[in-house]
């Protein structure tokens, strides 16, 4: 009886230890189980955290980040209050997130001096300028950089013609109040042109006015223009002039305080140019004109502009395009294709699908390297400009931004001048 009390009692024992070694086995299990899987699902986190950089040791983000799997990780960290998650991918994963709160903020901080698409907001200041010039430094993605420094180039190029405009309008006007007869033909072209270039509502408001007057006035008291005027009145003096035979009124301009040059005469006719006006930029003097043929020979009209920089190669060209672009104009530059130098004014997918052009989108600054299309957005140095060209070359006449090959820097205010008087399709020549 005994030994079978005894057997009863081991029994007992045993079973008590095998469910104790049993439930010791589980919860090791489970441990293990938990353990593996925080380690897969740290593998998986560090993985999508360095997925978003194009290059971790220098901390450069991506151009498009992937908002989902940042997402899911910060709901993970949530939930699992850090016992998933190890500190160390936490801390990743909130670094990773300054920058991206950082990026987006110095987005919303140029975007933020845009009134509209067209126009810059009236708080908008050199000194503002010149900050977020120096904030965006801080983006270390050259194409996320581009994109928010082009649009910062925008609105300073817009706020400097915009100063010039102010300047010139209030210096005409002032002139006109006390002389009325101060208002020539350039004067109210060039009141016109610096109106148009104006990129701030509040200014455009404060000077319509003002230049409506002065339009209405110019076009009740000036039937000709001040040119037409002088050739009439050297005319009639020529007339009255002793002769040492008759008079015979000739067919051709006669325009006062011009400047002939002779060597650009010969290079001109030399070149076989024979039109009545021509864009002559000389090359030894670094002077560009527009030239007026007189009696055969060319004389600069308006006198000379110094170029400030110049790398167009010498020939023949033609202006294509007096430029005042927006952000969807393009130009095609495939030279594979034929329609290689259209102009596409608000170029979309659809319009340029209709010109054989297919992966139109890039973010290149410089018109000579992008391709297939050289888009104004990505350049505001040349949204205000002159476009000239042959069947293998583009190029522009511009103020101000960086030095480009086919290209031609000048001031703002002689590229106003110049933009009021010359138009498409004549020649440009650069000796």
């Amino acid at each position: 009886m005994k030994d079978k009390k005894d057997l009863k009692t081991r029994t007992k024992s045993e079973h008590y230890l095998l469910i104790g070694a049993g439930v010791v086995g589980v919860l090791t299990a489970v441990i293990f189980f938990v353990m593996l899987s925080r380690g897969v699902v740290n593998a998986v986190v560090t993985s999508k955290i360095s997925s978003q950089y194009q290059d971790k040791e220098l901390e450069v983000l991506k151009t498009n980040l992937n908002y989902k799997s940042l997402d899911f990780i910060g709901k993970l960290i949530d939930v699992s209050d850090g016992y998933v998650v190890t500190p160390s991918n936490i801390k990743k994963y909130q670094e990773l997130e300054d920058y991206i709160q950082a990026r987006k903020n110095r987005t919303k901080d140029v975007n933020g001096l845009y009134n509209g698409k067209s126009y810059y907001k009236d708080s908008v200041t050199s000194d503002k300028i010149n900050s977020l010039d120096k904030t965006l430094l801080k983006e270390k993605n050259q194409d996320v950089y581009q994109k928010q420094r082009n649009k910062l180039d925008t609105i300073q190029i817009w706020f400097e013609q915009t100063q010039d405009a102010d300047k010139y309008l209030n210096k005409t006007w002032n002139k006109f109040n006390s002389d009325k007869d101060s208002l020539s033909f350039k004067k109210i072209s060039m009141v016109n042109t610096y109106y148009k270039l104006i990129k701030n509502k509040t200014a455009k408001n404060n000077w319509k006015s003002a230049v409506g007057q002065m339009d209405q006035y110019f076009a009740n008291h000036q039937n000709e223009s001040s040119r037409v005027a002088a050739v009439k009145a050297e005319l009639e003096a020529l007339k009255k002039s002793p002769l040492t035979q008759d008079y015979t009124p000739a067919n051709v301009d006669i325009v006062s305080s011009m400047n002939s040059t002779s060597g650009a005469s010969d290079n001109l006719s030399q070149a076989g140019i024979t039109a009545k006006n021509v864009l002559y930029y000389n090359s030894s003097k670094n002077t560009l004109a527009l030239m007026t043929r007189v009696s055969g020979k060319y004389v600069a009209e308006d006198g000379y502009s110094t170029v400030l920089s110049s790398q167009v190669s010498s020939g023949k060209y033609t202006i294509k395009k007096i430029v005042d672009a927006n952000s969807s104009d393009a130009i095609i530059t495939d030279s594979s294709n034929s329609n290689f130098g259209e102009y596409v004014s608000n170029a979309s997918e659809d319009d340029l699908k209709e010109l054989n052009v297919t992966d139109p989108d890039n973010t290149t600054e410089d018109f000579n390297s992008a391709t297939p299309v050289f888009w104004f957005k990505n350049n505001s140095a040349l949204t205000s400009s002159i476009y000239f060209g042959d069947s293998s070359t583009i190029g522009f006449i511009y103020a101000g931004g960086t030095s480009y090959n086919n290209g031609m820097q000048i001031s703002s205010s002689d590229l106003s001048n110049l933009m009021s008087q010359i138009s498409s399709g004549i020649t440009f020549y650069v000796n």
